[in-house]
């Protein structure tokens, strides 16, 4: 059983797949607490692997993405072979800290927030940058693809379907800025806190 938080249906806001449909499958808790996450993460309800299954069956995206919470922090390996068997696409966004059970994922997002990642490569890196400051270090890990995203403000203990109030123009602007200056990275700018959706 997994410890689900939501599983629903929206555009992938970020990187690489920013603005194709998918299914988020939301798992319960993190091994981190930081101040500045954006994402309600702490209620659950306990799911199987078919019931998993059956619930993301319910709407017409391929593309799955395993999100947090920290997705990593459970043996993850029998949901993915049936998810995989039903001939999803596999995304996970993950803080880099766990790094079993990533054989069927098709795509590695990672975010890395200290020095303790065990995942050195991935498909692509998001990196946090704060208005006015630097972004926070990518600890050598290696990706063909590199984002810099702005940090919004934190949820604050909101639990909501818009998102809109969590993005800050401001910040967004200094991303850009800073990515001008540095051509290696891409913005990522949070596409459904743009649109105001889940």
């Amino acid at each position: 059983m997994f410890d689900i938080n939501d599983i629903f249906y929206t555009l992938q806001g970020e990187g690489r797949w920013s603005g194709t449909a998918a299914v988020f499958i939301r798992f319960a808790n993190c091994n981190l607490r930081c101040s500045f996450c954006d994402t309600e993460f702490l209620s659950s309800r306990p799911m199987s692997s078919r019931e998993i299954l059956e619930a993301v069956q319910r709407y017409p995206a391929r593309h799955i993405v395993l999100t947090g919470g920290e997705p990593l922090m459970r043996d993850l390996s029998q949901l993915t072979a049936v998810l995989k068997e039903a001939g999803y696409f596999l995304q996970v966004e993950t803080n880099g800290m766990f790094d079993e059970g990533l054989e069927q994922i098709d795509w590695i997002t990672v975010s890395p927030k200290n020095s303790r990642t065990r995942i050195h490569r991935a498909h692509e890196l998001k990196l946090l940058l704060e208005k006015g400051g630097e972004p926070l270090y990518d600890h050598g890990i290696e990706a063909e693809f590199k984002y810099i995203s702005p940090l919004n403000p934190g949820h604050g203990g909101r639990v909501g379907e818009d998102s809109s109030e969590l993005f800050d123009p401001e910040a967004a602007a200094y991303a850009a800025e800073w990515v001008m200056k540095h051509p290696g990275y891409r913005l990522s700018l949070q596409l459904h806190k743009l649109l105001g959706i889940k």
